[in-house]
């Protein structure tokens, strides 16, 4: 008995803790349910306001005149994002209308308060609702998002910059640009494709003015949208003073006007392959039949890459028709020129 005695503690302490762990799990599954419960009724709700909302933003963009009912609090959200994804979708007088039936509904006054809340999605669909509305007076408040440290926040703030002053958003936009790296260029080019091009290429052109090769090799994306007046003396520079084959080698995808056939074909006898790839990439975009002899020499590079961008480029420009510059590729005597340029034809083919 006195063994047993000893024992009971024990016992109750472990009835104790399968109660306490039983309790738990009954309020984890409580609490699960009850969310999911809330989640099926926002999403409810949110379809209500979609099928609510839909027809009138439909016949706001078609040029009707519908009438807007009050918007109740509970669907200030749904409405702002069902906006939002409309006016993704459409440009011109389309989105003016659309725009002007936000405006209408308060949506300005609906993005302040977004933007006071400790929300980053609500950030995020404030600062684009304040961007389709396109109204002056919110462009200090977009500005100061602009250098906000999470890159989806100031992301946003530079469309909706862009949107509300297109002139001036370029001055504002390419010299953080410059500073920032975690803001993807590329993406930028579309960002600024909304801008003003004059402004573009006017702050383009500034910028790289003032800074090193390495630094400037980053923005050279933004070229497609950049007035290639401004765009050949900068590429040129970099081409006729750039030592890093990094440089050159990005320099050289950017070509694409005549005026630096020459640094291009200085660029396929570089030393190093990731330079003469990008040379042979860009005798493909502005080569002269006299540069055939050059490209042919590249189809007897030692790296594959090269001799696939030379039997594109054959391929590609008027350097004569198949036959001749499969002729020029058999005269080689290489048997990889020839499989690498009957593989370019055969892709020009199909």
């Amino acid at each position: 008995m006195a063994f047993a005695g000893a024992f009971e503690p024990v016992v109750r302490a472990a009835w104790a803790t399968g109660l306490l762990t039983a309790l738990l799990s009954a309020v984890l599954v409580a609490r699960v349910l009850g969310m999911r419960r809330r989640l099926a009724r926002a999403e409810t709700r949110r379809q209500d306001v979609v099928a609510r909302w839909r027809p009138i933003l439909f016949e706001a963009i078609a040029g009707g005149s519908p009438h807007l009912p009050a918007l109740p609090p509970e669907d200030e959200d749904a409405f702002l994002l069902l906006w939002v994804q409309l006016l993704d979708g459409i440009r011109g007088e389309p989105l003016e209308r659309l725009a002007r039936v936000g405006d209408a509904l308060g949506a300005g006054a609906l993005a302040a308060a977004r933007l006071r809340r400790e929300d980053a999605l609500g950030h995020v669909l404030a600062l684009r609702t304040l961007g389709y509305l396109g109204r002056a007076e919110d462009r200090a408040e977009v500005l100061r998002w602009l250098d906000d440290p999470r890159s989806y926040l100031s992301l946003a703030a530079a469309r909706a910059l862009v949107r509300i002053d297109p002139e001036g958003a370029p001055a504002e936009l390419l010299p953080r640009l410059a500073r920032r790296g975690d803001w993807p260029v590329p993406l930028f080019a579309s960002v600024l494709g909304e801008a003003s091009p004059p402004r573009v290429s006017e702050r383009f052109a500034a910028l790289c003015a003032a800074l090193p090769g390495p630094a400037l090799v980053r923005l050279l994306p933004l070229a497609s949208i950049v007035d290639a007046h401004r765009v050949e003396p900068i590429l040129a520079a970099l081409l006729e003073r750039a030592d890093e084959p990094e440089v050159l080698a990005a320099a050289l995808r950017q070509v694409r006007s005549p005026e630096l056939l020459d640094a291009a074909r200085r660029a396929a006898r570089h030393a190093s392959w990731s330079v003469r790839v990008q040379a042979a990439a860009a005798l493909g975009r502005v080569g002269e039949r006299a540069d055939r002899e050059l490209l042919a020499g590249l189809l007897r590079d030692a790296e594959w890459w090269v001799r696939y961008r030379a039997a594109q480029a054959l391929a590609a420009r008027p350097y004569g028709t198949s036959q001749e510059v499969l002729a020029l590729a058999e005269a080689s005597g290489d048997r990889y020129a020839r499989d690498i340029v009957r593989q370019a034809l055969a892709e020009v083919r199909s």
